[in-house]
């Protein structure tokens, strides 16, 4: 099966200008302590290369990332502990909110009304803030040692330039609002799934054999989280996490990434848990932004039981029939082995997956696998002998009544 067309990527650059602010923060250590860690998105590098190729792997259908043998979801929950940012209690960025005043936004900034007022810049028919303006402050600050003011505006040129970045060195109004909300992580998933979802393609990138080589035995999974971990897995009336991001909604699906945090499936999950809902707030005619609000007033959160990374073959199945049905942005790399034939269809042709070699990972597995055997065993037996007794009291109350149910009598009898 030949490959499908590659879509475009295109990545903001960091401004010399934001590199050179965070060299002269003196406190690395306080600022990570009110905003978490945003520092490492502008002083560590990526490879923009490799990661073109990652996103090749977008599934438009299920709003995650589908490779031949396994998915990667990305999570709330990791970007949360990646960005050392909480995940807040309360309704994320709707971009319904009201605008803030001056003297809101002054005082986020430890500046003056006028301040503020005097350097509103529209682009676009969007308010916002020129980024030179914010960093000439910001050095006025530090230069007056108020490493307060320095840090909270260095902050909300991250949040402008990096997270949600605009043409021109320009903070609009919308990162403005997310900022002052404290809570930009279910906006900045949304905002990541929702550029995805709408990009167009082209050909000819490279470091794809990498990637099309791996298996899930070639990936460390879930090195982070303990047992029990909670997650959100729903909200409202979705059957999975409504995102909102700057330019539209998306849903993603935590179903899919329970082998990130330990716990492999056993089988595909259900289409309803997964159902994927993508729009632009330009073309919202059913009200899914509303919907999409209102859903972050009741989340649901669900607490993931005892860790077992190795998921059975059910699971793997329905992954690889995903990977063919969305079809590989590249071609296959390594030996190859026959699909059973579905009925009706021909036997499919697929790389082989290595089974796992982490002996101390399978001895964990198969200790679980078999306490469960046992746990069912047991209440299998448990519930049998109850069906047992119940059905011998069942015959001994029968028998009782027809012993004591009265003959009927004669009808020449008086």
């Amino acid at each position: 099966m030949a490959p499908r067309k590659t879509i475009r990527i295109n990545f903001v650059a960091i401004s010399p200008q934001l590199k050179n602010l965070v060299s002269e923060l003196p406190d690395h250590a306080q600022f990570i302590k009110k905003h978490g860690s945003l520092l490492n998105l502008v002083t560590t590098g990526f490879k923009e290369d490799m990661m073109r190729v990652l996103f090749q792997f977008f599934d438009p259908k299920h709003h995650c990332f589908t490779f031949p043998y396994y998915q990667l979801v990305p999570t709330l929950e990791e970007f949360s502990r990646l960005l050392g940012i909480p995940i807040l209690d309360q309704i994320p960025f709707s971009g319904l909110e009201k605008v803030p005043k001056s003297e809101e936004v002054a005082a986020a900034l430890h500046m003056t009304k006028s301040d503020i007022e005097a350097n509103w810049v529209t682009r676009s028919g969007v308010k916002g803030l020129l980024a030179k303006f914010l960093t000439n402050k910001a050095r006025e600050f530090l230069k007056v040692m108020n490493v307060r003011a320095f840090k909270d505006i260095l902050a909300l040129l991250i949040y402008g330039l990096v997270f949600f970045p605009n043409p021109d060195q320009f903070i609009d109004m919308n990162a403005i609002k997310i900022f002052l909300t404290h809570n930009p992580v279910p906006t900045l998933l949304g905002d990541i799934l929702h550029s995805l979802h709408i990009l167009k393609n082209e050909q000819n990138l490279k470091w794809p054999q990498r990637i099309m080589s791996l298996s899930h035995p070639d990936i460390c999974w879930c090195p982070q989280f303990k047992e029990n971990v909670t997650i959100i897995d729903r909200c409202g009336e979705f059957p999975n996490v409504p995102l909102l991001g700057i330019r539209g909604g998306i849903t993603y699906n935590p179903a899919l990434a329970l082998r990130q945090f330990g716990c492999a499936r056993r089988d595909g999950p259900h289409e309803m848990i997964i159902e994927g809902i993508m729009f632009d707030y330009d073309n919202d005619s059913q009200g899914l932004r509303q919907r999409f609000v209102r859903a972050w007033g009741m989340v649901k959160r669900g607490t993931l039981g005892q860790k077992n990374s190795i998921p059975m073959e059910p699971y793997l199945r329905w992954v690889r029939a995903r990977a063919r049905e969305l079809v590989m942005p590249y071609l296959a790399i390594g030996p190859q082995i026959v699909e059973p034939e579905a009925e009706g269809g021909a036997p499919q042709i697929i790389p082989y997956p290595d089974m796992p070699t982490n002996v101390e990972e399978l001895k964990r597995s198969w200790i679980q696998l078999r306490e469960e055997r046992d746990t069912f065993e047991t209440q299998f037996v448990a519930e049998k002998k109850k069906v047992l007794e119940l059905t011998s009291q069942l015959n001994e109350e029968r028998r009782l009544n027809a012993y004591l149910r009265p003959k009927r009598s004669r009808p020449w009898e008086t």
